[in-house]
């Protein structure tokens, strides 16, 4: 049987028994205060409800082969979890954060765009506000907003708010907010955000270095310019619509200079053609298709702006001494094939060949 005593406010737990002695019966009563019991249980179930929801959200993000994929998902669940409103992921750089990634429920409109370059001078108090633990709890905005006179709100309907703050080996990378958490959920949402945060920040570490290594996967080595796969994938950013100069050009006397002067400098030789192409036109990207052989991708240029293109390119190679036979072809996206178009311009390349060593010869 459980009682509770008004006078103390402890919730007993009482047994009764009658126990005979010297002739009689006498009445033998135990109690046992059980909110310590209770107390032990709630918190033990907290500790498993934070440690089952960490790694249910650290095992969405391992399973992800994309980290940004990973990231996107973890807090999804860490919102649907906790109930919130919005989550968001804020990154630092060169002295300012900016809002990288969100969630948020069905209802809502993403905020992460108009959250971006925000000096980071200006989040001073939110960054003071993080414990020893780097997470700062304020269950009330308003009175926060209140006992911080110049910090200025730049999400706009707070009234919760939980923020990780993400660092890594002592540097600070930025912060997580889960925002609006639910009233029920809102001391789960520290306890759970504090054994995610530095797995979020290792998250951000491995999709750093997962970009590098596609960067590298990219890039031609010697030149810096795109390689093959580069082209492959440029081509993939491009939106419908877009009117595109495909210039192909392929570097005469790179053997001879191989073979007289050595590959070092047939190597400097190479490297210079790419920055003369490179150095064309802002909107431009450049790729090395092959040992001597250059693709410049110029956007926005019609057919009657790519021989003013071909010219200046000409006459900045001729400027340097160096010899490259170029062809064009101007085109639309999206571009459905585009070994057709690589083998057209392959084929004016060919022709401007002929046409130098001919000259040449004559």
């Amino acid at each position: 049987m459980t009682r509770r005593n008004r006078k103390t406010g402890q919730n007993l737990f009482t047994r009764t028994t009658l126990i005979p002695w010297q002739g009689k019966n006498y009445r033998f009563s135990m109690a046992a205060d059980i909110n310590q019991y209770i107390n032990r249980d709630l918190a033990e179930n907290r500790v498993i409800f934070r440690e089952a929801m960490a790694n249910d959200v650290i095992a969405i993000g391992m399973r992800e082969a994309d980290p940004d994929v990973g990231l996107q998902k973890m807090l999804a669940h860490i919102g649907r979890s906790l109930q919130a409103e919005r989550v968001l992921l804020f990154e630092e750089q060169d002295g300012q954060v900016s809002a990288t990634y969100e969630w948020h429920q069905e209802d809502l409109q993403p905020v992460a765009h108009t959250v971006q370059h925000i000096p980071i001078n200006s989040l001073r108090p939110l960054y003071a506000k993080f414990d020893t633990k780097q997470m700062a709890i304020i269950e009330d905005v308003q009175s926060f907003l209140r006992d911080n006179p110049g910090f200025t709100p730049y999400i706009s309907g707070v009234r919760r708010l939980v923020s990780g703050h993400l660092t890594q080996s002592g540097r600070s990378l930025g912060f997580t907010e889960v925002i609006n958490p639910s009233a029920l959920a809102f001391k789960s949402a520290g306890l759970l955000l504090s054994t995610l945060t530095l797995f979020l920040a290792i998250m951000l570490r491995n999709r750093d270095i997962f970009r590098s290594l596609e960067r590298l996967g990219a890039t031609d080595q010697l030149t810096g310019v795109g390689n093959r796969r580069g082209f492959s994938e440029y081509l993939r950013t491009l939106s419908d619509g877009m009117s595109l100069a495909f210039i192909f050009g392929d570097l005469n006397g790179l053997k001879q200079t191989n073979d007289t002067q050595g590959h070092e400098a047939g190597d400097q030789l190479i490297c210079q053609a790419a920055r003369i192409m490179k150095s064309l036109t802002d909107d431009s990207a450049v790729f090395r298709m092959g040992g001597d052989e250059f693709m410049l991708v110029a956007r926005n240029i019609d057919k009657t702006q790519a021989p003013r293109i071909i010219r200046d390119l000409r006459a900045r190679y001729r400027s340097s001494g160096i010899s490259m036979a170029l062809g064009y072809i101007v085109c639309q996206t999206p571009i459905v094939n585009i070994d057709d178009v690589l083998s057209q311009v392959d084929q004016k390349m060919y022709a401007d060949k002929e046409r130098i060593y001919g000259r040449r010869q004559s």
